[in-house]
């Protein structure tokens, strides 16, 4: 019983994927013939929708509330974290450490590490990658947690995610590129503002802080757009769901701004409106692939991390 309660959260997510494929399809004629227009006597109009099936409720990522599913009791300064397969790994920057946690937020596993870490990726089943702010990437067995490699770095180093064979980190102000097998640097650009953290899925697209009320994407397919508001402050860590919105954490600015894929603002979510006991410093959010829900992450010991979906 306990197995199956603990895949129960799987479970629902890999129905969810499989109920939003299912569409309603119907076709509506149009007449339109005229004593002039013989040749056209109406159109055809695809209509397409997804059914409401009893169960299963519809999430809707533009105006669905934001629900604290639970929370983890890790505080402090510099916080991330990332859904690992079944688990959930949080960096403990005040501690040295990464802590395991079942898809329920109870604690199985810690490791200590050698330098504080600032970020976290997933490499593949099997492995993640840590960074750190002393220019070293920790490669880690997750099963049991136990340190496997440790890369030196020759650029800044924060914010780290991986793309095919390279991983992309940030400091300061630039953003870098190195080869996954060694660290070393491919190449390098330079930014406008103290960039932290550098948010991408897709080769040769990536979004990053420009300058201190604004993000930029940057798109190699000409989809690239600069993203300023007065009330976002301090937008370090950015993240995408699985339809593609952009979802901006104004550190400073204490809210989420959630942006359609070309950049087009939907709604600011102010942290007090996802949990009315917080009212600053929003660090990391990381959503679990293809599902609606992510966790959120805090500096400064201003919160725990909240594990949230969006209904």
């Amino acid at each position: 019983m306990e197995e199956i309660t603990r895949r129960m959260p799987q479970f629902e997510n890999d129905v969810f994927k499989v109920v939003k494929e299912i569409k309603d399809l119907s076709i509506e004629f149009e007449a339109t013939i005229t004593d002039s227009n013989i040749e056209c006597f109406g159109r055809l109009h695809l209509n397409e929708k997804r059914p409401s099936l009893p169960g299963f409720k519809a999430i809707n990522f533009h105006t669905g509330k934001i629900k604290v599913i639970f929370t983890i009791d890790i505080k402090g300064s510099c916080i991330s974290g990332i859904f690992f397969n079944d688990d959930i790994i949080i960096t403990d920057y005040n501690r040295n450490r990464i802590v395991c946690h079942d898809i329920t937020g109870k604690q199985k596993e810690a490791l200590d590490i050698p330098n504080d870490p600032t970020d976290i990726c997933k490499v593949n089943d099997r492995t993640v990658a840590v960074s750190s702010y002393a220019r070293k990437i920790c490669i880690i067995n997750v099963k049991p947690l136990t340190l496997v490699n440790t890369l030196d770095i020759n650029v800044p180093v924060w914010g780290l995610c991986l793309v095919e064979d390279e991983f992309i980190t940030t400091y300061d102000n630039s953003i870098s590129w190195l080869t996954a097998a060694t660290g070393a640097k491919i190449k390098e650009l330079p930014t406008s503002a103290d960039t932290r953290f550098v948010t991408c899925y897709k080769k040769n697209e990536f979004i990053y802080r420009n300058v201190d009320h604004s993000i930029k994407f940057e798109s190699a397919l000409g989809k690239g757009f600069e993203y300023n508001h007065s009330n976002l402050s301090d937008p370090y860590n950015q993240e995408i769901d699985e339809e593609g919105n952009i979802y901006i954490v104004g550190y400073s600015s204490n809210n989420i701004h959630q942006l359609t894929p070309t950049g087009q603002l939907i709604r600011i979510i102010p942290v007090s409106d996802i949990d009315s006991t917080i009212t600053g410093c929003p660090w990391v959010m990381r959503f679990k692939r293809n599902t609606n829900r992510f966790l959120l992450t805090f500096h400064a010991s201003a919160g725990p991390v909240l594990v949230c979906e969006i209904e």
